[in-house]
């Protein structure tokens, strides 16, 4: 496997991936979550501290909140990615006035639980009961309602339309077919890359855990596509050096 760095979606930990066979040791847990300690944060100062102890160039994998940390991540530091997938996520919070008012509501009273698992699952999928429902009912009823509430606040002041506007990082933007938070803002996040494809699978908000078969293989195609990208651009240059 590839050198993946797993960015979860809000208020999930290590375990997030685990239903796509990811391993956990790839993923990035946010303050607050996963049994961390809660406090302020930045998407800037996040997307430094997910790189501590990580070497190389890495293919990064976001959902929702863990897209919009992937982009600053490939903003802040470029020469440390290979490439992205960046699901159901937007380029920018066009309105951040309700992340604040959720935010403030999530620290007095705590998640919504059954309302976020409605927003981020399909019905058929919460129907079922099965691993996802368990696990984000886990977490959510476990969270700090703090940690929570800072990267709700972080998350409102995400905007980055300019910064990756042309950006040459290859990119595949997965959208949920089922995923109604945010309709159309996955399109427009593509629309600034330079070297993206676009893949509509099955699924909700997040698809990671909607539908884990379907997000893995789209995440081993992205893999495989930018290696070839790469062998591809050795080619050339190794053919470029020979008539020179």
């Amino acid at each position: 496997m590839k050198q993946l760095l797993l960015f979860p979606g809000m208020a999930q930990d290590a375990r997030a991936y685990d239903l796509t066979g990811f391993p956990q040791e790839q993923a990035y847990v946010y303050p607050g979550h996963g049994g961390r300690e809660s406090q302020v944060v930045t998407l800037d100062g996040l997307a430094d501290e997910a790189l501590r102890g990580r070497v190389g160039r890495l293919d990064l994998v976001g959902v929702a909140l863990g897209g919009i940390i992937a982009q600053h991540v490939m903003v802040q530091h470029p020469h440390r990615v290979r490439s992205a997938v960046l699901a159901n996520t937007p380029a920018g919070v066009s309105n951040r006035s309700p992340l604040i008012e959720r935010a403030e509501a999530t620290a007095a009273t705590g998640p919504q639980v059954d309302e976020l698992i409605a927003r981020w699952l399909r019905p058929s999928t919460i129907a079922d009961d099965g691993e996802a429902v368990r696990y984000l009912r886990e977490v959510l009823e476990t969270i700090s309602w703090d940690g929570l509430a800072n990267v709700q606040r972080a998350m409102a002041d995400h905007d980055l339309v300019t910064a990756l506007e042309g950006n040459t990082h290859p990119v595949t933007v997965i959208i949920g077919e089922d995923d109604y938070v945010g309709i159309g803002a996955a399109e427009r996040l593509a629309a600034l890359f330079v070297n993206h494809r676009v893949r509509r699978i099955p699924g909700g908000h997040m698809v990671h855990l909607d539908n884990p078969r379907g997000f893995r293989e789209t995440v081993l195609e992205h893999v495989e596509w930018v290696d070839d990208l790469e062998r591809a651009a050795d080619g050339a240059r190794e053919s470029e050096r020979r008539s020179a």
